[in-house]
């Protein structure tokens, strides 16, 4: 089997300690290098992993042996480095969200449909058993779970020492952006054939913050069910969805961000109250999720429910920020 060529572009934490290792252990991408500003990590990474590297992007996107163009940078800089690399006829899979600018992300999925080429969105826990697991609950595919009624979702971390463009208002830094675009995909993923209404949503940015920190929303969807949505950085920590049906209820925590090999726990109610709890399988997702992507590169039906994913998220996205307007 022929490998895939990729090459990352940007060299944060994230894509040092997670992306890359991923990228090198899978059998079918072959990394062919690595592109940052930052000189100094741009020969150390490259030198580690036996790869070329560039501070010229414009070099790394003439090399024709290079099939996709992985993007690991702020989201502020997605828009620019997306739109390049598939003007350059490169397949890209790019970090999560796309844009923060629905306008922004309907041109860049028009331009890769123009160039056929493949969009991706790396929202990594989808492809992760634990969330399957939910999505299997929902279409009540287990123990008889009934029919949802409602979903509450939550993802909150703490201040970070070293915020970065999580700061930065120019870089789309701060809580929805971050991390309430999570839950957003999320409840989007669980209902992908009801169209969604955003009944409420407020996203708070306090005077003495350069970003917004913490907000909620509550989505509508048409088969009945609702969605709470909360989310906030500078807070404790959560990371969590919880589901309530006819039948009884379940929830589980780490549903989003996950260390490695992370073996998540179910707690299930029967329709009486009383629980149990089930382990569920271990998987690294961002393995899974290249896998997946791997996968999917031939075919272009399924090509188009990605980018079909990627609009709704940011249709969605948009009428929260309106709302709170």
């Amino acid at each position: 089997m022929k490998k895939i060529s990729i090459s990352l572009w940007g060299l944060g934490n994230h894509a040092e300690n997670r992306i890359l290792p991923a990228l090198k252990s899978l059998k079918n991408l072959s990394l062919v290098g690595v592109c940052s500003r930052n000189e100094e990590k741009v020969l150390e990474t490259a030198k580690k992993y036996n790869c070329l590297g560039w501070t010229n992007p414009r070099e790394m996107l003439n090399d024709a042996s290079i099939d996709i163009i992985y993007i690991a940078a702020p989201i502020g800089v997605h828009f620019n480095l997306v739109e390049q690399a598939l003007k350059a006829g490169k397949i890209v899979w790019c970090e999560k969200p796309l844009t923060c600018n629905y306008n922004n992300t309907k041109e860049l999925i028009s331009l890769a449909e123009r160039n056929k080429v493949m969009l991706a969105e790396a929202f990594m826990y989808l492809y992760h058993p634990q969330f399957k697991k939910v999505k299997n609950l929902v279409n009540d595919k287990y123990n008889n779970f009934g029919k949802v009624k409602s979903v509450i979702c939550r993802f909150g971390i703490p201040s970070l020492d070293n915020p970065g463009f999580r700061n930065d208002p120019d870089l789309c830094g701060g809580a929805l952006w971050d991390v309430a675009s999570y839950t957003v995909s999320a409840v989007l993923e669980l209902f992908p054939q009801q169209s969604a209404k955003v009944l409420f949503a407020e996203v708070n940015k306090p005077s003495e913050s350069p970003v917004d920190t913490d907000g909620r929303a509550i989505i509508r969807f048409s088969g009945g069910v609702s969605a709470y949505l909360e989310w906030g950085i500078g807070v404790g920590y959560k990371n969590e969805i919880d589901l309530w049906s006819d039948n009884g209820s379940f929830y589980t925590d780490k549903i989003f961000s996950k260390p490695k090999n992370y073996q998540p726990t179910y707690r299930i109610r029967d329709q009486k109250g009383d629980e149990f709890l089930e382990n569920g399988q271990k998987s690294d997702q961002i393995e899974a999720m290249l896998i997946e992507f791997s996968k999917i590169l031939n075919f272009p039906d399924k090509i188009k429910q990605e980018h079909f994913r990627i609009l709704e998220l940011a249709k969605i996205m948009d009428e929260i920020v309106k709302f709170d307007l």
